[in-house]
């Protein structure tokens, strides 16, 4: 039996200075407020729309979760957040989770769940009810970035196959769209403006609002590659938009302005093309931008509206 879960509410960054990455966020996303309040005695912010809403924590070294995190990688995305169903307790799901072999830190209403080994590098937090505000922090910023929804987070594994399997063990998802990314076979990919061969496993999964992509590197180069030598497994995108060639063309110069220059672009036959932004001014969060050159994109690269369910559409 899974963790009894409840719904995905948002996605857990840490970061170096949380007054810095309030401004990043708030300028990228055009985000208006965040929530003050702690997190494990930490300095945190909430904020966000819809479904793109983020927890920043401002880390520190500690021997919990968010500390070894903090310690071993410095900034970056950590930690995805639900809320559990009223008639569920955060007792019962670290019992369940104690019962599955693994870590958990209990406070009042807050449960972090030790599970990046098993989840490709992601731990899981699960709050009962919503943190004391302590304050507010607006923001008058026109967004850099037109963004619609979370359609997904993407994470690097070492082995495709054993991360599905702790995403069905665990969170209960059923099937993965398994997919290949090779450039020897209809994908072409440019890092940093050259042109490179790019080999990689990838799949699919969702249950309910929480969707993920697992990426496998296998040969040439890429940034899930690169993450890889450098952090290890652990997620690595965070996928808000869809955009059109003219709207990506009429925002691209502002982002690369602030920062966010194009580090890899992939095309996948005439469907579409995807880019991944540099990460550091969001404090380890790297973007992923898709830009369909057709109507059908999706069901032009094979997908039935389920497995374009799973990439996060609500095709």
């Amino acid at each position: 039996m899974s963790l009894p879960l409840g719904h995905f509410d948002r996605f857990g960054m840490v970061v170096g200075n949380l007054e810095a990455a309030m401004k990043a966020y708030a300028q990228v996303f055009g985000i208006r407020q965040f929530d003050l309040c702690e997190v494990d005695g930490r300095p945190a912010a909430l904020g966000g729309f819809g479904s793109l809403r983020l927890e920043l924590i401002e880390g520190s070294s500690g021997g919990d979760v968010c500390g070894e995190f903090f310690d071993r990688r410095g900034e970056g995305m950590s930690h995805a957040l639900f809320m559990p169903d009223k008639d569920v307790s955060i007792e019962r799901i670290a019992e369940r989770a104690t019962a599955l072999g693994l870590g958990v830190e209990t406070g009042r209403h807050r449960l972090t769940i030790a599970c990046r080994h098993q989840l490709g590098g992601l731990a899981l937090v699960v709050q009962s009810a919503r943190l004391p505000i302590q304050g507010q922090r607006t923001f008058q910023l026109q967004a850099l970035l037109p963004c619609q929804k979370l359609f997904h987070v993407g994470m690097v594994v070492r082995d495709r196959e054993l991360a599905i399997g702790g995403f069905q063990r665990l969170l209960g998802m059923d099937e993965f769209l398994r997919m290949e990314l090779h450039t020897d076979q209809g994908l072409r990919v440019w890092i940093d403006g050259k042109p490179a061969l790019h080999h990689a496993r990838t799949a699919f999964g969702r249950i309910g609002d929480f969707a993920c992509e697992l990426m496998e590197p296998l040969g040439g180069d890429g940034l899930y590659q690169r993450f890889l030598a450098a952090h290890g497994e652990g997620p690595q995108h965070y996928f808000p938009t869809i955009l059109s060639p003219a709207d990506f063309a009429a925002v691209r110069g502002g982002l690369g302005r602030a920062g966010l220059a194009v580090r890899l672009e992939g095309a996948i036959d005439d469907a579409m093309r995807y880019y991944y932004l540099d990460s550091a001014p969001l404090m380890g969060m790297c973007i992923e931008i898709i830009v369909p050159e057709r109507a059908d994109w999706w069901q032009s690269l094979g997908m039935s509206a389920q497995d374009a369910w799973r990439v996060g559409l609500d095709a």
